[in-house]
């Protein structure tokens, strides 16, 4: 298994490495009380611009067990879509700026449901707190997902924007990340063994003890157990899936099936970028690409 983990640990990651200047924003940091679990608390960085907005844009990372606030992408290249918005990070469960290490906390409970409980929670509190009128939602990767399951599950969001967020199926993009990125001699039994692995996960009824890239057995149930067409399907405010070419995360084609299965549908948008990769950069450049960045902006503008 250590060898999968190893394999594994690169997969849906959002990657930080840009030097975009920082948007001019001040972040607070705040806490909220999880309605559902009273004795942890909710973390979160609320960015604010010079000007006072009643817009709000939700950024939501990657897989990654560390702080969002740490993340460079998060904090000056993305909030760059939405100059006219408060920025809205949220930490995952036991993550924070102080916090180096991966916590067991977090491998214990984080989960694609537990992210959009919280988001819910706090989003529900700042439109009551700072009457927000619009809000955006951007994630990427492993962000991507939980960005149309809060779409699906707060009805209030104005517009939402995930990238290579995948297919259909889970499985079907790590299978993809392990052929595009293990040597021919041994995919045939890293496939193998994940597939037992995945298998195993999928049939329990009952948790068990996994810590497998750095997640827990409620992380790999939900995520393998998923159905994202039906996710996107459910939500009925406008959406727009961006999936790169040269992705070696999850699997393009895939995302082109998942977005033909869909049919024509007036609230999804599709954008392919063929020559970037899973954190939206070409070959020649560390930064995430201004093609790509433009076409969030001017999309989200459109509502």
């Amino acid at each position: 298994m250590r060898k999968l983990n190893l394999l594994l640990a690169v997969i849906f990651l959002v990657i930080s490495y840009c030097s975009i200047a920082a948007s001019e924003l001040t972040f607070g940091t705040h806490t909220l009380k999880r309605s559902l679990a009273s004795e942890s608390k909710i973390t979160y960085h609320l960015g604010s611009r010079e000007k006072p907005t009643n817009n709000l844009l939700l950024i939501l990372q990657g897989s990654d067990c560390r702080s969002a606030l740490s993340i460079n992408s998060i904090k000056s290249a993305f909030p760059k879509v939405r100059q006219d918005a408060d920025v809205l990070i949220i930490e995952k469960w036991g993550l924070s700026p102080d916090i180096n290490a991966c916590p067991q906390a977090y491998i214990d409970n984080d989960s694609p449901s537990q992210r959009v409980s919280d988001a819910k929670q706090v989003l529900n509190h700042l439109k009551e707190k700072k009457r927000y009128q619009s809000v955006y939602v951007l994630g990427g990767s492993e962000g991507a997902v939980i960005a149309v399951m809060l779409r699906k599950a707060l009805p209030g969001i104005t517009a939402t924007i995930a990238f290579n967020g995948g297919g259909n199926s889970f499985q079907n993009d790590i299978e993809h990340n392990i052929e595009a990125s293990t040597p021919p001699e041994v995919t045939g039994a890293v496939l193998e063994e994940f597939r037992g692995f995945a298998d195993k996960i999928r049939e329990s009824d009952k948790a068990f003890a996994v810590d497998s890239s750095q997640h827990g057995y409620k992380w790999w149930k939900e995520m393998l157990t998923l159905k994202q067409t039906q996710v996107i399907e459910s939500g009925e405010t406008p959406l727009l899936i961006i999936q790169s070419g040269q992705d070696n995360s999850v699997d393009p084609e895939q995302t082109h099936a998942m977005v033909e299965s869909l049919g024509v549908s007036e609230n999804v948008d599709y954008q392919f970028f063929e020559q970037l990769d899973h954190a939206l950069r070409s070959d020649s450049s560390n930064d995430i690409n201004d093609s790509a960045l433009t076409a969030m902006r001017e999309w989200f503008q459109k509502h």
